[in-house]
């Protein structure tokens, strides 16, 4: 039932499908008491539009931590870059180098994330599989390629209301 409110589409179809539906009906039989019921299909299909707009999931939560790194990157702000880390994460190191050697122009998370919640761990999870581009340049001239396409691995922990990175790794897809 997450698919009602984690996109529009679902609701959008169906409120579409019943309003074509009833209108046909309406056409066919002249009776004018389709129309209260054509007005409550309506209502319902902005009701569940508005619904999906208001509440977020965990899901949700976790695209929009990873949309939000890829804007930081994107703009060169190291601090929220980092800020998205958890302080316990194996490769932190790794990344404030990354981070001081190269500039990037360009960061996106393809259309293929998926998202895997764990509430079982202690603190819970989510592990993510996406392809990930980064366009950018060597400060130093020794990575001879500015663009980087890759598939990612990326696991994250969720610290109060926040979910933070635990982990990263290049994604290996008979490892899922």
């Amino acid at each position: 039932m997450t698919w009602f409110i984690e996109s529009p589409w679902p609701a959008l179809a169906l409120g579409f499908s019943l309003q074509v539906i009833l209108a046909i009906a309406l056409v066919r039989t002249g009776r004018a008491a389709i129309i209260p019921v054509m007005v409550v299909t309506l209502a319902a299909t902005i009701g569940l539009l508005a619904l999906e707009r208001v509440v977020v999931t965990e899901r949700e939560e976790v695209e929009d931590a990873l949309d939000a790194v890829a804007e930081a990157l994107e703009s060169n702000d190291v601090p929220a870059v980092l800020a998205a880390f958890s302080p316990d994460c194996p490769r932190l190191g790794e990344v404030k180098s990354a981070l001081a050697r190269f500039t990037v122009r360009e960061a996106h998370i393809g259309g293929d994330l998926e998202v895997r919640i764990n509430r079982l761990t202690n603190p819970p999870s989510a592990a993510t599989y996406f392809t990930g581009r980064i366009d950018g340049k060597d400060a130093r001239g020794e990575f001879p390629y500015e663009h980087l396409i890759r598939k990612f691995k990326v696991t994250l922990h969720r610290r109060g209301d926040r979910w933070l990175i635990a982990d990263y790794s290049d994604a290996d897809s008979r490892a899922r």
